[in-house]
């Protein structure tokens, strides 16, 4: 008994733990898919001279509690290059 009083415990919080981390892996990977449709639609409405980078960054934490005791965070880096499609085919036309 005195075993288990102190080991289920232990493993009841190590499982919570393991469900966070899941939560945050998948909460990193829906805001990544967020900030690349948001991207995509910048780069669809984008209609300035021929080719530009876009750079910007985003960060997702993971609230402290239970077995955690450090700040978990994930920084996410998006860079893209916006192309106006237009521009650059009546270039070519104007080269032939």
């Amino acid at each position: 008994m005195v075993e288990a009083a102190i080991s289920l415990p232990l493993v009841i919080l190590a499982a919570m733990l393991l469900v966070r981390l899941f939560v945050f892996y998948i909460e990193i990977l829906t805001s990544g898919i967020a900030r690349h449709r948001e991207v995509m639609q910048e780069q669809d409405a984008y209609r300035g001279v021929l080719i530009r980078t876009y750079k910007d960054e985003d960060k997702v934490s993971l609230l402290r509690g239970g077995l955690l005791t450090m700040d978990v965070h994930k920084r996410i880096e998006i860079k893209a290059y916006m192309i106006n499609e237009d521009f650059l085919v009546r270039s070519g036309e104007i080269l032939d």
